[in-house]
């Protein structure tokens, strides 16, 4: 083969391999939500001067001063919580924009309030606006998740959704599940309205299954309601395990923070599967209506 055939083999390669990468952008949208808020690291921007924690787009800093009011006590209420201190001290990205917001959280989603990656809390600009009352308990709820992944190895496989946002939601006193009170969470699962424990996919905030479709009344946003409805469910069930078995439980997350898969590592702690330890639970909630 002559030179000129060597560089137009290379540099059709070359297209064919970019080609091939824009497809799998256009047909992922998951893949292309990452690579976006690879671009749009929120540690990138300024860090607030009263604590380097808080990165903010300079629109927010008012959002952001709010933000490093309450991030030491969410800190230590998570720290309190999880058994242990932060692996590493926790980045926070504030936004003022709901596009940049979309961009950075990795999801490509300016509906949700709040999303942790990469050891980042990434938090909506609603939080400073419309739900400025719901910016305590969401920021502590995603600093759960970053404490939480922040101490499992990179390639490690991912507890089950209903498990890693039940702990966030326990963790921050209802912080992503405020509308749905721990009552009417147990209510729905006497009724038979109650959370199947799978490996539902963590993208998707109304992937965790019922048993039956719980119902939504006139007017209700199934979306908020049944993911909030799912979170406290979970959240009802984790607290329930600590308390019945604190040793056991505090074993069962420092299996899975050291990269443990969860059945097995649940399977040690609590000596049965966590659909059987369920069964123990809702059994409980009717015995006591």
């Amino acid at each position: 083969m002559t030179l000129s055939g060597v560089f137009k083999f290379l540099a059709s390669a070359a297209l064919a391999l970019v080609a091939a990468i824009l497809l799998s952008l256009a047909i992922k949208p998951q893949l292309r939500a990452a690579l976006l808020a690879e671009f749009n690291d929120p540690a990138d921007l300024p860090a607030l001067p009263g604590d380097a924690r808080v990165h903010y787009e300079p629109q927010a800093r008012a959002c952001a001063e709010a933000v490093a009011a309450v991030l030491p006590g969410a800190v230590a209420k998570i720290e309190a919580e999880h058994g242990r201190p932060f692996a590493r001290p926790p980045v926070v990205g504030v936004y003022d924009d709901f596009e940049t917001y979309a961009r950075a959280n990795g999801l490509n989603d300016r509906k949700v309030a709040g999303v942790s990656r990469a050891g980042r809390a990434v938090l909506s600009p609603t939080l400073c606006k419309s739900e400025g009352d719901r910016l305590a308990s969401v920021l502590t709820h995603e600093l759960s998740h970053v404490h939480f992944f922040g101490w499992r190895p990179r390639k490690a496989p991912r507890p089950p959704h209903w498990f890693t946002e039940g702990l966030a939601v326990l963790a921050s006193d209802g912080g992503a599940a405020e509308s749905v009170s721990d009552a009417e969470a147990r209510e729905a699962i006497r009724h038979g309205y109650a959370i199947i424990l799978d490996q539902s996919p963590w993208t998707n905030f109304l992937s965790i299954p019922f048993a039956a479709a719980p119902p939504c009344d006139a007017g209700c946003d199934l979306r908020t309601f049944r993911q909030r409805l799912a979170y406290r469910q979970a959240a009802l069930f984790i607290g329930w395990l600590r308390e019945s078995d604190r040793r056991a439980f505090f074993a069962l997350m420092r299996g899975l923070e050291s990269g443990e898969a969860f059945d097995a590592a649940f399977r040690v702690a609590f000596g049965a599967a966590p659909s059987e330890r369920w069964t123990d639970f809702s059994a409980g909630l009717q015995a006591s209506r």
